[in-house]
């Protein structure tokens, strides 16, 4: 009886490492590649005007939605 509930907690604990290292691997990569390359991009274009201040705007909605994604992630389980 007592193994059964350990085991099961045990499958639960490492789900959740698994989602934890899944939500850095998600973090590390958007902070430290997509974010600093689509500002890049951005600042080495020759857009001006209203199409650079909403162009500046996709590196906040990129922040954004990795927060919803880790937000859903965590409620859901």
């Amino acid at each position: 009886m007592l193994k059964k509930l350990f085991k099961g907690v045990r499958g639960q604990a490492q789900n959740m490492v698994n989602f934890f290292i899944g939500i850095l691997v998600v973090v590390i990569i958007s902070v430290g590649a997509v974010i600093p390359t689509v500002l890049d991009v951005i600042a080495n274009s020759t857009i001006t005007g209203t199409a650079k201040t909403l162009l500046l705007l996709v590196p906040l909605l990129l922040v954004v939605v990795v927060i919803i994604a880790i937000v859903g992630g965590i409620t859901s389980t």
